[in-house]
């Protein structure tokens, strides 16, 4: 039976309920199977966990320091599953994953709006078959809450732009007001580059911008986005003294825009190969878009709310990648809001292809996609060393992935698109499904894993103090469920000793135990090593001496 052509026959409905579940199947499975893998992960995880433990709701802590880097409402959606499922990681992911879920079913639902169910449908798809998108449904961040928040705000604002639905605009401004709240003035430029570029693109005058833009009702945008965002804003600016202000939006905001800041400094080509990579097989097949989306010049052709889709999600992809690339702080998670215009102009594009039959502008993409996954097999006994039997599952992922794509490619070339599509997303969701939790899971195996075993053993004497080299202390705090003390140089040592209460307990990877060592203030006892990780007292030798 054709899939596509099945979908016009059935309801709306039930095409949510199939990508709910297999959003579902992509996401929960081994969703908290790994301790936490990074930093950032820590960040959220550790600094929800604090504000719960002191009950209070509006200032976020991280070591038991305030912590001003983002707006609260990620920690908010944190807490509200560790009140449902305990604290651990998979509670501490679960808001990740449940807003990559609601993203495909927005994609589906508002793009349906505009073109046929068919297209919305390889939308959605394409969506959760990015390698990116996974990854980060998978990890505790605020970019997944902000990419749904600003996917709902630019479809809703576009349904009121292009199909006249003035009643999609409180809810648009709320999902706005909220994304202010996830990640602050990040998510109005998201929206600008798409809504604004749309305007830019297709008004025909000057008065007819004017119009156009006054039909958005900004002053309801205006009193909606306060009503939403402003009172945790301002309870926050009395509880911080105003230093949350300052921190957030001088520092934070226009310190990174201006590479002020001397985190994530990165030059302008640093994106590329995530875009390469997190965005297949979508992206890539899209470089014989503008062939195929040929505009023509009849204006009932090209106001079209298909065409009119297509030129909005390319102002949205275009606009935004430019500003993050011009921005010196970078990190590859920035790129998540482009997966939804990505995902749509994939949609739209494969639509097209089936219902002209032009196979020849996606054929050339089964070998480059084939080649690619090939060339991984020779990454991973690097990747996995010390780990066969996660090499052995990823090899095995790695070959079902290369066998799709070839049966992408040959039932393609033999003129069956239908099925060809069909394979070509089934391995790449197989692939995503396998191969990022195996990915996490080996992060974590590799690092963070001893750091939690040598961290809970300190932790297990209450009297203790702990000290980890600064950019640990997150995962150290959370797995201690205390404060830690922070080591930035040769001379916190001395004060580590001074400040806090015996006995001491120092926790250091290899390097920098090799490079700080010779600075310690007193004679150290080993005490336990698990990996790379060394744990270890200042005080016991010492007064033996």
């Amino acid at each position: 039976m054709n899939f596509c052509s099945s979908l016009s026959d059935e309801p709306d409905c039930k095409t949510l309920w199939k990508i709910f579940v297999l959003a579902s199947l992509m996401f929960f499975p081994a969703l908290g199977s790994a301790g936490l893998v990074n930093t950032s992960d820590a960040y959220y995880s550790e600094a929800a966990r604090e504000m719960l433990n002191r009950g209070d709701f509006i200032t976020p802590y991280l070591n038991f320091t305030p912590f001003y880097d983002k707006p609260i409402l990620t920690y908010w959606l944190i807490i509200a599953s560790y009140l449902s499922f305990g604290v651990n990681t998979f509670a501490a992911r679960l808001p990740s994953a449940l807003c990559a879920i609601a993203t495909a079913l927005v994609v589906y639902s508002l793009s349906r709006r505009f073109v046929s169910r068919r297209a919305a449908f390889l939308a959605a798809l394409a969506l959760v078959a990015m390698p990116l998108f996974v990854i980060v449904g998978h990890v505790a961040l605020t970019d997944m809450p902000l990419t749904l928040l600003t996917t709902v705000t630019n479809l809703l604002l576009l349904a009121a732009l292009i199909k006249g639905s003035s009643k999609c605009l409180i809810p648009a401004y709320v999902s706005l007001g909220l994304a202010l709240l996830c990640k602050g003035p990040l998510a109005i430029v998201v929206v600008g580059t798409c809504v604004g570029g749309f305007l830019l693109c297709t008004s025909r005058t000057p008065e007819h911008f004017h119009k156009r833009f006054l039909s958005l009702k900004p002053l309801v945008a205006v009193v909606v986005l306060l009503a939403v965002a402003l009172p945790w804003f301002v309870a926050e600016h009395i509880a911080s003294h105003g230093e949350f202000t300052t921190y957030f939006f001088i520092k934070q905001n226009f310190g990174r825009l201006m590479g002020q800041l001397p985190s994530h400094l990165y030059p302008v080509w640093f994106y590329t190969p995530f875009l390469l990579g997190g965005f297949v097989p979508s992206l890539p097949l899209l470089v014989g878009a503008p062939i195929v989306f040929r505009f023509r010049k009849n204006r009932r052709f090209s106001e079209s709310p298909r065409v009119q889709l297509i030129i909005a999600a390319s102002c949205w992809f275009v606009g935004t990648l430019v500003l993050l690339t011009i921005s010196s702080s970078k990190l590859p998670t920035y790129l998540l809001p482009l997966a939804p215009p990505i995902a749509i102009l994939a949609g739209i594009y494969l639509d097209t292809i089936i219902r002209l039959g032009k196979r020849r502008f996606i054929l050339w993409g089964a070998p480059v996609l084939v080649l690619g996954g090939l060339g991984s097999l020779f990454v991973f006994p690097k990747m996995f060393d010390g780990a066969s039997d996660l090499q052995s599952l990823a090899t095995i992922c790695t070959v079902l992935f290369v066998l799709g794509y070839t049966a992408y490619g040959v039932l393609v070339y033999k003129s069956k698109l239908h099925q060809g599509i069909i394979a070509l997303f089934v391995s790449s969701l197989l692939a995503c499904a396998a191969l990022v939790p195996i990915g996490i899971q080996q992060t974590y195996r590799l690092g963070p894993a001893a750091l939690e075993q040598v961290v809970k053993a300190a932790a297990s004497d209450r009297s203790a103090s702990i000290a980890v080299i600064e950019q640990e202390s997150p995962k150290a705090a959370f797995y201690a469920q205390r404060k830690v003390f922070e080591i930035n140089g040769p001379l916190d040592f001395q004060k580590y000793l001074e400040t806090t209460s015996g006995p001491h307990y120092l926790i250091l990877d290899d390097k920098n135990f090799a490079i700080l060592q010779p600075f310690f203030p007193t004679h150290y006892h080993s005490v336990k090593k698990c990996g790379k990780w060394n744990l270890m007292t200042l005080d016991e030798l010492s007064k033996a001496d």
